[in-house]
């Protein structure tokens, strides 16, 4: 016997990632089968619905309603789980609730850093508030206007004051995490990003490689907007040039607008310490005029920690471990993968919860695999007609706003990626999946663990049909996250998943796999550019 009830809760809001919280514990508890605790948006509904655990009562629910769904053996365990979600709705999460900003401020110590997350259309009128009160910013709210983030940043400029974002995921201040950030070791580089897994993903390899950082400073990607104008990128260039503890400045960005690039080369070659540029896939500018000057240009997140890593060599701050697996070691494994699919399969799917990761392969796959498919096409790449459907080669930015609706990050519920991780297998042209892991402060607290079932299943079902899938995984974190980086590495290994050092390396090898491609010459002529040293 299976009893299933909706609870609807008018009018009802509760954090998405206490939500996750609740409906794990749900879950846990005796005769309970399957739960879920979210806002009732269509998607989410959606979502239900496929599981089973949608009821007429829910179907009802308005986006600004609470659903608590419930799957049971019986009606008293039923009962009992319903009556513990509103036991933990009301009062299982300690916060405090102020009527101003200045009691906060004063309940606080005379707090001097607030984190926004709000709607995008709110964000204007109490970011100018907190400016005013000397209050520095971390704007996590998307979706605001770039007329806005101009004026907030304005303001805060004229009163020597930081903004990070809008729509900032990660900073790291003085070793301090902010939003979704690793713990990583300190050291003499200084990092200004516009992409907040593209930050994570540099940081992480530094502190792996043996270096660290001193700062990560996460503008937002509308930083480097025109009507923007790189504002928070170039002020920070300049903390981090004044800063005696910075010896070394990496930029990481997807393309600026040409007239704010420029700006930034220009401030970066004033700064006249070592400055490593990441503009993702390469801006405007060419290497050749920035010669014998201070300033290094690079494709990828790959190539810019290298280059990163060897000035902190050359600077003698001490010898690195380079996150490289070498050329041999790939054609290896390729060949292996290549040998065990059948013919017919030669697509890549990509799910991505990292949108700089996304953007990074989207970049080094374009105009290479015939029709190139996403939800954030760039260039040549088709747009998808269907987010929540691949066709052909599909890179997917699952952290994406049709994603994400009244539910979520993906870093911190899977349930979105463990459905489209079995839907790709059921297709009979896909060779490669590949997936990012992202660890640290904000992320789910068992990233790999939470998608092992979803893996199992779609090898089960790619295996009925005669079919292997070859899995690829890269994991965004250091033996210092909260998650052990190494039993993350040890649950993917023991499912056949293979493990690349970074996103690009993974990116690289999905070709070679499905494309069958291991020729070393033609794949420097393709890739050579992207990877900084083979």
């Amino acid at each position: 016997m299976v009893v299933v009830r909706n609870l609807v809760k008018k009018n009802f809001y509760r954090d998405s990632v206490q939500l996750l919280h609740i409906t794990d514990r749900l879950k846990e508890l005796e005769g309970v089968l399957n739960a879920a605790v979210l806002m009732g948006t269509e998607l989410n509904k959606e979502i239900l619905e496929k599981e089973g655990l949608l009821t007429e009562e829910g179907r009802k629910a308005t986006d600004s309603d609470m659903i608590i769904a419930v799957a049971a053996r019986d009606e008293k365990s039923l009962e009992k789980a319903i009556t513990e979600a509103e036991s933990l709705l009301s009062g299982a999460f300690e916060e405090a609730e102020y009527y101003s900003i200045d009691s906060a401020i004063e309940a606080m110590g005379g707090a001097d850093l607030a984190v926004i997350s709000v709607p995008g259309q709110y964000v204007r009128d109490l970011a100018l508030s907190l400016l005013d009160r000397g209050v520095n910013l971390f704007i996590f709210s998307d979706h605001v206007p770039l007329a806005h983030e101009a004026e907030i940043k304005s303001k805060a400029l004229e009163k020597g004051l930081l903004v990070m974002g809008p729509a900032a995921g990660t900073s790291i201040i003085s070793g301090i995490a902010i939003g979704f950030a690793n713990k990583v070791e300190e050291g003499p580089i200084g990092l200004v990003a516009a992409a907040g897994t593209g930050l994570q993903e540099v940081s992480s390899l530094l502190s792996n490689a043996g270096a660290g950082i001193t700062h990560g400073i996460g503008v937002g990607g509308g930083d480097v907007k025109r009507e923007v104008g790189g504002a928070m990128m170039l002020y920070s260039l300049e903390l981090l040039g004044r800063d005696k503890e910075t010896e070394i400045i990496g930029i990481v960005s997807k393309p600026p607008d040409p007239e704010v690039e420029s700006k930034v080369l220009s401030k970066s070659v004033e700064i006249r310490k070592p400055v490593v540029a990441c503009f993702i896939g390469g801006g405007k500018t060419r290497s050749s005029s920035l010669e014998k000057s201070n300033v290094y240009l690079a494709k990828t997140l790959h190539s810019a920690t290298l280059k990163l890593l060897e000035i902190f060599e050359d600077m003698g701050f001490g010898k690195t471990l380079k996150p490289l697996m070498g050329h041999s070691s790939l054609s290896s494994l390729a060949d292996k993968e290549i040998s065990r699919l059948e013919p017919g399969q030669d697509k890549i799917r990509g799910l991505f919860t990292g949108g700089t990761l996304t953007f990074e392969s989207l970049v080094m796959l374009e105009g290479k695999l015939g029709e190139l498919y996403s939800n954030t096409p760039i260039g040549s790449v088709k747009q998808l007609e269907d987010p929540f459907r691949s066709t052909g080669n599909s890179i997917v930015d699952m952290g994406e706003e049709e994603f994400t609706k009244g539910r979520p990050h993906p870093i911190i519920d899977p349930t979105l990626r463990n459905k489209r991780i079995v839907e790709e297998a059921r297709d009979p042209s896909v060779a490669v999946i590949m997936m990012d892991f992202v660890l640290g402060y904000g992320a789910h607290p068992d990233p790999v663990g939470s998608h092992i079932g979803a893996i199992r299943e779609a090898k089960r079902v790619a295996e009925e049909n005669g079919r292997h899938i070859s899995f690829l995984a890269h994991i965004i974190g250091t033996p210092r996250d909260p998650q052990d980086i190494e039993s993350q590495k040890e649950k993917l290994l023991s499912e056949g998943v293979i493990l690349l050092p970074t996103n690009a390396l993974m990116t690289l090898l999905s070709y070679m796999i499905a494309s069958r491609e291991t020729d070393e010459k033609k794949l420097w002529a393709l890739f050579g550019e992207y990877l900084g040293e083979w």
